[in-house]
C-alpha cells in the first residue's frame, strides 16, 4: 500500500481503533462482525509493522477538549489529532480538517485528498 511505504514509523493510536469501532458500531454491525473487522485491522497493522500506541489519559482528554474548541474539530478528530500529537505529530486522514492543527502533518489516504 503507499501509505505504508511512503512513511516507515507509522503508528496507530488507541483514539482512531475506537473510532473505528465506533463507526461500525453506530452502523449497527454486530458485535461478531466488528470483532471480525477489529482482528483483521490488527493483523493489517502487524503485517505492515504498524505499531498499535496507547495514548488514552486524562492529559489527552484535556489536550482533546483544548483541540476541539481551539480548532473548531469533532470530537473524535480533536481526539485522534491530541493522540497524533503526543507521538509522531502525523494523521493519515483525506479529512481536511486535520489542517487546522498547524503542529499536525496530514498525510492523504488518497492522491485528491
Amino acid at each position: 500500500m503507499r501509505i505504508f511505504k511512503e512513511i516507515s514509523s507509522l503508528t496507530a493510536p488507541d483514539t482512531a481503533l475506537l473510532e473505528f469501532q465506533t463507526v461500525l458500531r453506530a452502523h449497527n454491525i454486530a458485535p461478531s462482525e466488528v470483532k471480525i473487522a477489529l482482528l483483521a485491522l490488527h493483523e493489517a497493522l502487524r503485517r505492515n509493522h504498524v505499531e498499535e500506541v496507547k495514548t488514552m489519559n486524562t492529559s489527552l482528554l484535556a489536550l482533546q477538549c483544548e483541540l476541539e474548541e481551539q480548532y473548531g474539530l469533532s470530537y473524535f478528530d480533536s481526539l485522534i489529532a491530541a493522540s497524533a500529537l503526543i507521538t509522531d505529530r502525523k494523521v493519515v486522514s483525506d479529512d481536511n480538517a486535520f489542517n487546522r492543527v498547524p503542529e499536525l502533518k496530514r498525510i492523504p489516504l488518497s492522491k485528491t485528498g
